[in-house]
């Protein structure tokens, strides 16, 4: 990743103050590099991002546009955006304050501009001050402060050249009485589509009520859908169906299969969702089984048919597992 120029703004809520930089920041500087590079790192990975296109008449899309043909000039256009956030988060005084940065740079040989609103911390640190009798040292809170290396940044949007597909991570505030995702609504003026995160919860949410609906709540239910949708994105270069799921989870069972993709439907998920075969994995792989006496196992979920697994009933009603062919055991 190459970074090209990168400008931060204040604009803390509260007391009204907004502070636009006429400076670029030095991002030669070991300090500044380290910290833009990571948390822009992390936007670019992060599946709690939701892809989104910019409205037609967005004013942050004409600024964007702008930088992309040359007709505006770096920190123009960053002081046009960092006075639009001002003055929504001005009128709404339920957003918290923060810091702006705006960061323009190359990735895999691909244009972005990354927005981030860097929310401010509350901090302890402490505070020394000397009197007469010497130095006083005492714990004091300090509320602006920066994410750190580790913290998450919660609202930020990608913006790659071309093709423009937003890629944004936000989290709703109380707006006129109600909660609202005001960074994509009123700020960048997009429509997001759902997030990896948010479509893999989904996910888990139909399976869990087909297998209450319909299996009794089995492991052999879950873990077939489990494995359903890992072979499907395997398959499918990381795409999921739902149709696709469905058939290879429920097979001639009709009923369930149409039940599985109206309640996909009803949710608002698309037709095909480009997970990715990794993110899919990821959230799928593994199958948890719970006993009523405190024992928990878990397993590749793709093992439960392979003849590794079997569940035997007893009489009583109670069930034993019975591991195969696991090969060497050892503590961990």
């Amino acid at each position: 990743m190459k970074l090209k120029k990168a400008i931060l703004h204040s604009i803390g809520n509260g007391n009204g103050t907004c502070i636009l930089s006429d400076t670029e920041l030095d991002i030669e500087s070991e300090t500044c590099e380290a910290f833009i590079t990571k948390h822009v790192k992390k936007l670019l990975n992060n599946p709690a991002s939701k892809e989104a296109t910019f409205n037609a008449d967005s004013e942050v899309n004409s600024y964007i546009c702008g930088l992309k043909d040359g007709s505006l000039y770096f920190k123009s256009a960053c002081q046009r955006i960092g006075k639009r956030l001002s003055n929504i988060m001005a009128h709404n005084p339920s957003i918290p304050g923060g810091d702006l940065l705006i960061v323009m740079f190359e990735d895999k040989k691909q244009d972005y501009i990354a927005i981030l609103k860097l929310n401010y911390r509350e901090v302890f640190t402490h505070e020394i001050k000397r009197g007469p009798g010497g130095a006083d040292n005492q714990i004091v809170k300090y509320p602006i402060v920066l994410p750190f290396d580790s913290g998450k940044v919660e609202e930020a949007v990608l913006i790659p050249y071309d093709p423009m597909v937003l890629k944004v991570l936000e989290k709703p505030f109380e707006i006129d009485g109600e909660q609202k995702n005001y960074f994509s609504e009123m700020f960048l003026e997009c429509q997001p589509e759902l997030s990896k995160k948010e479509t893999a919860d989904m996910l888990k949410e139909i399976s869990e009520e087909i297998s209450s609906r319909y299996f009794d709540n089995s492991v052999e239910a879950s873990a077939k859908i489990k494995t359903a949708l890992i072979e499907q994105a395997a398959e499918a270069e990381g795409d999921i169906s739902v149709e696709g799921v469905a058939a290879k989870a429920f097979g001639d069972n009709l009923e369930i299969r149409d039940s599985y993709v109206g309640l996909a439907r009803d949710a608002g998920l698309r037709h095909d969702m480009p997970l990715g075969e990794k993110f899919v994995r990821q959230q799928f792989g593994i199958q948890r089984i719970k006993a009523s006496n405190g024992i928990e196992v878990k397993f590749p979920a793709e093992l439960w048919g392979d003849g590794c697994i079997e569940m035997l009933r007893q009489p009583d009603g109670t069930a034993s597992i019975l591991l195969k062919n696991v090969g060497e055991v050892e503590a961990c």
